[in-house]
């Protein structure tokens, strides 16, 4: 399927200039199924990991849960709570939402060596629909920076292939 990453970031209704972020990326992907609810589309993303992913995703909280930062059991992304609604501030995927309306959502965390924000579009260009994923990260401290640069690479492969995975499977 064909994911590809963007020169610069949509335009967010939550977000500032993602393009002025520390770092930021953009990954956008055919939607096919542009009737769907942007909590449907997240969720469509963001509630099936592939195995892999799940797999670093839980040795990433082994490995950060010694400096005091949030980890990820395996249970937790087994079993991801799907609702009709979400409001702001709660838990959807593993992330707290921050904002949301029929074009976007935008959920993240905030933690002592960095921040980052996830947002999800749903754009039509040129009569085609697409559905882009765009991360924006604020660290706090050179620990921040560091942990940034150690997972990017699987970050980005990580968004890849949840795109693609989604699109593949008929989610999106």
């Amino acid at each position: 399927m064909t994911v590809i990453r963007r020169n610069t970031p949509p335009a967010s209704a939550f977000l500032d200039d993602l393009g002025r972020s520390y770092y930021w990326d953009s990954y956008e992907a055919p939607l096919r199924r542009d009737d769907l609810a942007m909590t449907k589309i997240y969720l469509a993303l963001f509630a099936h990991h592939p195995r892999w992913a799940k797999w670093l995703l839980v040795l990433r909280g082994w490995i950060v849960a010694p400096f005091g930062l949030r980890t990820t059991s395996a249970a937790e992304l087994d079993s991801i709570e799907i609702k009709s609604a979400y409001t702001v501030g709660e838990k959807i995927a593993r992330f707290t939402l921050f904002g949301q309306n029929d074009t976007e959502i935008v959920t993240g965390g905030n933690d002592k060596h960095l921040d980052f924000r996830v947002s999800v579009r749903k754009l039509t260009e040129h009569g085609a629909s697409r559905v882009v994923l765009s991360t924006s990260v604020t660290p706090h401290n050179a620990f921040g920076k560091a942990y940034l640069f150690i997972i990017l690479p699987f970050h980005r492969l990580g968004v890849r292939t949840i795109l693609s995975n989604a699109v593949r499977a008929g989610r999106v």
